[in-house]
């Protein structure tokens, strides 16, 4: 009887350990990569026609989709406020499922990780400064920013936890079942990213380049370097 059991929380913890690589949470959490850059794209249709405004274009592109903040986007008259939350609301739901897909997260847990994320993407740290403007009569925009470091530390706490676990339901004489530990392993993942992101640690402050180039007649920000300052504001790399 006692081999059968043993035998049985073996093949569990075999079962555990398969699916946490088949997730990918082990595998891919310390190189989350958001490609927000499909949403900040969907802002971009209105476009900006005025010089004056890239600074503040630039900016409502990024306040609309990380903070929720409408502010800029309708100062410059890209939209009602309302136009900045469905672009927000848009952005999360493809967000989420970029966020759940690369660390392996099925649909049955993906609403639990809504909230984690909307709190991540409201805490990156950047700041919008001066545009120059190109002899193409394009712009450069200097973006200062503040990588976040979430995903290491989160996963690193995951990890210790998940051991902690497995040594707990080891000396269980009732180990739960296989659906309930892979749960347990994505709503402990949650936990620590919540522990993590609660006191967030970011690096000194750096900036970079992003252009906001003249595309028939509308300025338009360059879709690699929106792609590159979103790596910039992550531990994803």
């Amino acid at each position: 009887m006692q081999n059968a059991y043993l035998n049985s929380v073996g093949y569990a913890f075999w079962f555990l350990e398969t699916e946490m690589e088949n997730t990918g949470i082990r595998k891919n959490a310390a190189v989350m990569v958001f490609l927000l850059v499909s949403v900040l794209l969907t802002g971009m249709v209105s476009g900006c026609t005025s010089d004056k405004s890239v600074r503040t274009y630039l900016q409502a592109l990024l306040d609309a989709s990380y903070k929720n903040d409408p502010a800029a986007f309708v100062e410059i008259k890209l939209g009602t406020a309302e136009d900045a939350q469905a672009l927000y609301a848009q952005g999360i739901d493809t967000g989420v499922s970029v966020f759940c897909s690369r660390l392996g997260v099925s649909d049955d847990h993906k609403e639990e990780f809504r909230q984690i994320y909307m709190d991540l993407l409201g805490k990156v740290r950047y700041t919008v400064e001066d545009a120059k403007k190109q002899s193409d009569g394009s712009y450069n925009v200097t973006v200062s920013y503040e990588k976040m470091n979430i995903f290491k530390p989160a996963l690193a706490l995951h990890e210790e936890n998940v051991a902690a676990m497995m040594n707990e339901w080891a000396e269980s004489s009732e180990p739960p079942s296989e659906e309930d530990m892979v749960a347990a392993v994505y709503g402990e993942f949650k936990s620590s990213m919540e522990t993590v992101l609660a006191e967030v640690q970011y690096d000194a402050a750096a900036s970079m380049t992003v252009r906001i180039e003249l595309i028939d007649n509308v300025y338009t920000p360059n879709a690699d370097d929106i792609a590159e300052l979103e790596k910039a504001l992550f531990d994803g790399e």
